[in-house]
């Protein structure tokens, strides 16, 4: 795995209180399961996933205020939450390429995977920890084989979706001669179940390019249905 880097769990560790009794949440209801976890461990975890889906990862090179964010999201932490993320609503991965969006967003995936199998106690209080992974071309491919049918799983109202590299799926789709932005209709039904499940995305697009994509209907909308999280400068690809 390349050098020794600094756990994620001692870095939450050394930048915030570590009496767990301490911490507030915005949603109280959350208080006492957010009480019962170890700062370090769960940190630990979440590095660890890292460090699985991206054998090279450094945390010296990562974007630590996004990772505390995206792990103070999971539990509702206050207190780590540089990026003032909202909780209730899902996380959108944009900028250049090569820039680790697909691996944080993945590595979350498998965080969450893990949390459902140590600490069911706390996933069954919350509807934002789900796992399911596609990716935007394997979406549209469905409706190009199954129609307008073969989307419905994924706007049902306990569904949480990751949808990796939206922008590069065929556009439109074609299923027996009738076209759709696959997408666009996707976000526009998964809108109206955002109080029940949350959407995460990972893209190219710049934000003024969704609306040209999409429309400006479910630009809007998006910002009702995301934390829109930019990861900036050059490709860690060599």
């Amino acid at each position: 795995m390349g050098k020794e880097v600094e756990p994620l769990g001692k870095i939450l560790q050394q930048q915030a209180v570590p009496n767990l009794e301490k911490i507030r949440s915005t949603a109280p209801k959350y208080t006492e399961p957010i009480r019962k976890i170890s700062i370090e461990v769960e940190g630990r975890e979440f590095h660890n996933c890292l460090c699985r889906v991206e054998p090279q990862f450094d945390m010296a090179k990562g974007d630590k205020d996004i990772l505390l964010s995206i792990f103070a999201w999971v539990w509702r932490l206050d207190s780590w939450n540089i990026l003032k993320l909202d909780y209730n609503k899902g996380l959108f991965f944009f900028g250049s390429l090569g820039r680790g969006k697909t691996m944080t967003l993945f590595a979350l995936r498998e965080y969450l995977r893990s949390l459902r199998r140590r600490a069911s106690w706390y996933h069954e209080k919350d509807h934002r920890l789900g796992t399911w992974w596609l990716s935007a071309s394997q979406i549209a491919n469905k409706y190009a084989a199954e129609g307008q049918p073969g989307l419905e799983e994924y706007f049902a109202p306990d569904v949480c979706l990751f949808i990796d590299e939206m922008g590069r799926e065929p556009n439109p789709a074609s299923n027996f001669g009738t076209k759709m932005n696959v997408i666009q209709f996707l976000l526009q039904m998964r809108y109206d179940t955002r109080r029940t499940s949350v959407t995460h995305v990972t893209t190219n697009l710049s934000l003024n390019e969704i609306s040209l994509h999409y429309g400006d209907y479910v630009a809007d909308r998006c910002l009702e249905m995301f934390n829109f999280i930019e990861f900036k400068g050059s490709s860690y690809r060599q």
